[in-house]
């Protein structure tokens, strides 16, 4: 597996445990649990979205500098 796929999925743990945490939480407890549950699920939604437009980010970074790459490396040959 590439490095960045790697730190992709250690970049995504975090919110899915707050996604998972979150969610038992709301559905387990009653009252101001609930509620603190349904706001550690809502920081862990925002995280993974967070973290979805940092990925398409990265990629188009990977993407320019690929083709950098490709034109110097074509300009010389």
């Amino acid at each position: 597996m590439e490095e960045w796929k790697r730190a992709a999925l250690r970049r995504a743990i975090v919110p899915l445990v707050l996604i998972v945490a979150g969610a038992v939480v709301a559905s387990v407890t009653s009252d101001t649990a609930q509620a603190v549950g349904f706001g550690i699920f809502g920081v862990g939604c925002v995280g993974a979205v967070s973290l979805f437009f940092l990925e398409v980010g990265y990629s188009e970074d990977r993407a320019r500098a690929a083709e950098r790459r490709e034109r110097e490396g074509g300009g010389r040959s």
